[in-house]
């Protein structure tokens, strides 16, 4: 009976010591690029194109170098409303996503002007999910199931790196082509290590965890786990299922969410689910099993994200074979929840390898880098975290290999 508790003590002893290793990594990167920050005048090295979004973390813009190359988003923030230290860690955070393929790519540059901070990302043709989707419709099944699979596997990367996203949403997921056959997960301004203290949800948020909502009493802050991210990602699922929200909030004034939680309370492990709300209906059993096991009132019961993968070879759709779109949370807007086409970001900050979702000869949705279980490795629950490493591109940000050893134990 003692050796399981002797397990769950050194799982927690070798998250911590992920996460403080990551943070060491923010920061001697935030320093390094700190020392060589450029200022430029953005006009002189860029040619804008135009706008892609905007909010009031800054904009984004679409940009082509003037001595030639691809073109790019550059992600300008605002200096009056972004500290110095926040452009740094949200760049420094793509540095350490670099050569991720399910991540949105960044150019190992940054810059300042007058007036901004900053740095070239890869460009989404396709925009983000926001606007692919259909309000009230979402998006067909096959779709779904791409988005779903990588996005999971850049969740289970992070997670698996002692980092929380904190801002998982629809426009927060860049797409390369309409059909979504590659997608990347964006905009980490907001993410932070595994165990950061952050304050409850201000106002209302469908993707926000009810724990963000319902801190424990005397406590002014909650400490950040990947248990948030898993809870954003359900409601993401639902969201591209149906085009609607299942809530507005998950709060105990919310009608539909009320309504979920009984539901979700009366489901009992070898009895036959009760009925679902109006808004579930439209998804067939294999699609409401998993986002129950996403959506968990419980932090510690979610499933991981990687679970996602155990439900691509069954059909998502109900019945009928139409997913409905009575979500009761509002529909998706066609125009983004952040204004933004190439991911939005929030007032805080302004936005081994993982393979992306593909289709067998049957059509079926399947994600590459899966082992035999249909797991992704490192995906699941407190073991993913001894699959700490670091890509060999960092080694181009120190000058000298012993002051990028240096910074760990």
């Amino acid at each position: 009976m003692q050796a399981p508790l002797e397990d769950a003590e050194d799982e927690g002893e070798d998250e911590e010591q992920v996460a403080q290793a990551q943070e060491r990594l923010l920061q001697a990167l935030m320093a390094r690029t700190a020392r060589e920050l450029p200022r430029r005048q953005l006009e002189q090295d860029w040619a804008v194109l135009g706008e892609l979004g905007s909010g009031s973390y800054g904009r984004v813009v679409l940009a082509e170098p003037r001595d030639g190359g691809a073109r790019v988003a550059l992600k300008l923030l605002s200096k009056e409303r972004t500290a110095r230290c926040s452009f740094l860690r949200e760049f420094c955070t793509h540095l350490c996503l670099r050569g991720v393929l399910t991540c949105v790519q960044v150019l190992p540059l940054a810059f300042e002007t007058p007036t901004e901070f900053g740095f070239a990302q890869e460009l989404a043709p396709a925009g983000d999910l926001c606007g692919l989707l259909t309000p009230g419709v979402g998006l067909p099944e096959p779709q779904v199931k791409r988005c779903a699979a990588q996005v999971s596997s850049a969740l289970s990367y992070l997670h698996g790196h002692a980092l929380v996203h904190r801002d998982l949403k629809l426009d927060n997921v860049l797409a390369f082509d309409p059909e979504c056959h590659l997608v990347k997960l964006g905009d980490f301004g907001l993410t932070r290590v595994l165990g950061w203290q952050v304050r409850p949800t201000p106002g209302p948020a469908p993707y926000a965890a009810p724990e963000l909502w319902h801190p424990c009493a005397g406590e002014a802050r909650l400490r950040l786990e990947p248990a948030l991210d898993t809870w954003a990602f359900g409601v993401l699922l639902f969201a591209l299922l149906t085009g609607a929200f299942p809530w507005a909030s998950p709060a105990r004034s919310d009608p539909a969410f009320r309504r979920f939680r009984a539901w979700h309370g009366r489901t009992c492990p070898g009895e036959a689910p009760p009925r679902p709300p109006r808004a579930w209906r439209g998804l067939g059993e294999a699609a409401l099993r998993l986002l129950r096991g996403l959506l968990h009132p419980s932090p510690g019961r979610r499933c991981p994200p990687g679970e996602v993968l155990r439900y691509l070879g069954r059909p998502w759709a109900g019945e009928g074979g139409q997913v409905s779109a009575a979500g009761e949370g509002g529909q998706v807007s066609a125009v983004g929840e952040g204004g933004s086409r190439q991911g939005s970001s929030s007032d805080e900050s302004g936005s081994g390898q993982v393979s992306s979702a593909g289709e067998n000869e049957n059509g079926q949705v399947s994600a590459a880098g899966e082992n035999e279980e249909g797991q992704v490795p490192g995906a699941g629950g407190g073991s993913s975290w001894k699959y700490f490493l670091i890509p060999v591109n960092y080694w181009e940000f120190f000058l000298d290999p012993d002051e990028f050893l240096g910074i760990f134990p």
